[in-house]
C-alpha cells in the first residue's frame, strides 16, 4: 500500500481548525478507515485503486487513485457522491487543496465537476497552496476542475462501469 499523505494533514489542519471557508469534511488518519471504495462501488476490487483520504457529511468519499507505480502526490482525486455523482476533482492533491483554498465544499461539485452554490475563497490558504509548487499556475476552481477532468478523460467511466452491478 502507497504511503498517507503528509498533505493531507496539512489539509485537515486547515480545515479542522476553521483555518479556511470550507468545514463539511471528515479526514481520515489512514486510507479507508471508515468507508471503502468498494462500499460505494459494491465491488471489492475497488479497494485495490481507490483509497479514501475524507468524506463528507452526507457520507461522499474523496480517494486517490492509485493504480501501478503512480506516486500517490501525483494521483488523481475523485469524489464518490453519496447520491451517485462522480467528478474527477484534481489531478492530483495540490489541486485539490486548491480547490477548498478557493472555498469549494467538495460536496458542492456536482456530477462531471459541475460546481453547485457559491463559495468564499481563503486568501491565507491561496498563498499556502501555491508554496507547494511555485513553478505551477492556478486558475479558477472551474479551470481546476476542467483541467482534472481533462487529465483524465476516461476516469469518470471507468469508476462508473466499475459501480455496475
Amino acid at each position: 500500500m502507497k504511503a498517507f499523505p503528509s498533505l493531507v494533514e496539512q489539509l485537515r489542519d486547515w480545515v479542522m481548525n476553521g483555518r479556511c471557508t470550507v468545514s463539511d469534511l471528515e479526514f481520515y488518519e489512514q486510507y479507508n478507515q471508515e468507508y471503502r471504495p468498494s462500499d460505494w462501488m459494491r465491488k471489492p476490487i475497488a479497494d485495490e485503486e481507490f483509497f479514501t483520504f475524507v468524506q463528507d457529511g452526507a457520507g461522499g468519499q474523496y480517494a486517490l487513485h492509485l493504480v501501478g507505480d503512480v506516486d500517490v502526490d501525483r494521483a488523481p482525486v475523485v469524489k464518490l457522491g453519496r447520491d451517485g455523482e462522480v467528478a474527477v476533482l484534481g489531478r492530483d492533491l495540490i489541486d485539490f487543496a486548491w480547490l477548498i483554498a478557493c472555498g469549494v465544499e467538495p460536496i458542492g461539485v456536482g456530477d462531471h465537476g459541475k460546481l453547485r452554490g457559491p463559495f468564499e475563497a481563503s486568501a491565507p490558504m491561496q498563498a499556502w497552496v501555491r508554496t507547494l509548487d511555485p513553478s505551477r499556475t492556478f486558475g479558477t476552481a472551474e479551470e481546476t476542475l476542467q483541467a482534472a477532468a481533462a487529465a483524465h478523460p476516461g476516469l469518470v467511466q471507468h469508476i462508473r462501469t466499475m459501480a455496475e452491478t
